[in-house]
């Protein structure tokens, strides 16, 4: 980022302001003239300069192609590029409310949160996220599965009844919101619950390991 401010720029026309471009913001100064000669009140300008840089350097970046966590879909799900999405976009999706009134499940399993080993909760995210937008795909499980992984966060699947289950991918992560919004700690999240609508699925969000 730089500024396409030039002091020694000769200040064309009778204007008593000029604009100065800041990458994506621009500041109106104020000029004087003395003795024929505009001037720029520096004083004020590095004042400005100087709260603007340190509001800036508040702002997190968001996510683009270049910069975002790459997510990886679990085995025989969808590409990303066959849902016509990129990594970067499913950082900047805004997660959806949890449906409410979600049927009585198995009494079998209680969904809870972990500390042991917490995870990014953006990461978890993003892999919600993907795993919503595959809306009535089955997401099935035999034992394990991974359903999804980005960056430290790993959204997997367990079968809890020693056979193959299945729910919709968006029911898995339903699943995974609970955990996201019920074990957050400093943005980070891990835990356990039971996909939506059926207790005998048992979707995670713990760390990724190969």
């Amino acid at each position: 980022m730089h500024s396409n401010f030039n002091p020694s720029e000769d200040l064309a026309g009778n204007s008593d302001t000029m604009i100065l471009g800041y990458g994506s913001l621009r500041l109106a100064v104020s000029v004087q003239q003395q003795s024929g000669n505009k001037m720029i009140k520096l004083g004020s300008l590095s004042a400005v300069l100087l709260c603007v840089l340190a509001s800036l350097s508040n702002v997190a970046a968001l996510p683009t192609a270049e910069n975002a966590v790459e997510v990886i879909p679990g085995p025989g799900l969808p590409s990303l590029a066959s849902l016509g999405l990129t990594s970067a976009d499913l950082f900047k999706k805004v997660i959806i409310a949890a449906r409410d009134g979600a049927p009585q499940l198995s009494k079998r399993f209680t969904d809870f949160c972990q500390t042991t080993d917490l995870v990014n909760r953006d990461n978890a995210i993003a892999c919600y996220n993907y795993l919503n937008a595959l809306g009535t795909t089955a997401c099935g499980v035999d034992t394990n599965i991974d359903f999804c992984v980005a960056g430290d966060a790993h959204i997997g699947g367990s079968s809890i009844v020693g056979r193959h289950v299945s729910s919709y991918c968006r029911d898995v992560a339903t699943g995974a919101l609970w955990i996201i919004n019920n074990c957050n700690i400093n943005n980070r999240v891990e835990g356990a619950a039971t996909a939506y609508g059926n207790g005998d699925l048992i979707v995670s969000i713990e760390p990724w390991s190969a």
